[in-house]
């Protein structure tokens, strides 16, 4: 931890009547949050756009990727690191 932010941390502790851990926790769990809503909404956009993982691997087993266009390809790399991502911060989350 940088002087700073345990100098700030210990000014926080004097006025709140909150622990270091507290503040961890509390910072630990509100970042975990954020990020699990932006992974949900990217996961729901994903969704929207092909109904489930399954069927875009199908897709791609059917009709291959282009050469000049990876997208479909892209889009399960990325669902798949969303899926694995999520899955992480739950079990972040569930050892708090």
């Amino acid at each position: 931890m940088t002087l700073y932010a345990s100098q700030l941390l210990e000014r926080a502790t004097r006025v709140l009547p909150l622990s270091d851990a507290d503040f961890l926790l509390r910072g630990i769990t509100a970042e975990a949050t954020d990020r699990l809503v932006a992974l949900k909404k990217a996961d729901f956009r994903l969704r929207a756009r092909y109904g489930a993982s399954e069927e875009l691997q199908r897709q791609i087993e059917t009709q291959g990727v282009s050469p000049d266009d990876h997208a479909l390809y892209t889009d399960l790399l990325e669902w798949r690191a969303i899926r694995h991502e999520l899955s992480a911060l739950v079990d972040l989350l569930e050892t708090l």
